[in-house]
């Protein structure tokens, strides 16, 4: 199994991470707060994690080994892997914004 192959089949398990912890952990609260329940749990965390994988999956299904995000010598990212971090945090920002948004709708608080 060639280093590329090996790249983009781990782009699939990570967006497969992704869609089940997305699942569990953003839209199951959701559903719950939806739901009219009287407390709903979630992590911040997950607006981290769950984009991250998605544009990192994202990344090694297209770009497969082609395109390096970090220094294997040094360990910091290139140019490419900050790029992808900006997009994480893009996302993630959008994410918990759009998460908020709609818990506060549905009446709920952060506290």
């Amino acid at each position: 199994m060639g280093q590329d192959l090996k790249y983009r089949l781990g782009g699939v398990l990570v967006i497969a991470a992704a869609v089940g912890f997305g699942w569990f952990f953003i839209m199951k609260p959701l559903q719950l707060a939806q739901a009219h329940a009287p407390e709903v749990k979630y992590d911040v965390r997950t607006f981290v994690f769950v984009p991250a994988c998605l544009v990192f999956g994202i990344f090694f299904i297209i770009g497969g080994a082609k395109w390096p995000y970090r220094n294997a010598e040094t360990k910091r990212f290139t140019l490419a892997g900050w790029v992808l971090m900006a997009i994480v945090l893009a996302a993630g920002g959008a994410g918990y914004w759009w998460f908020d948004h709609e818990f506060t709708a549905l009446g709920y608080r952060v506290g």
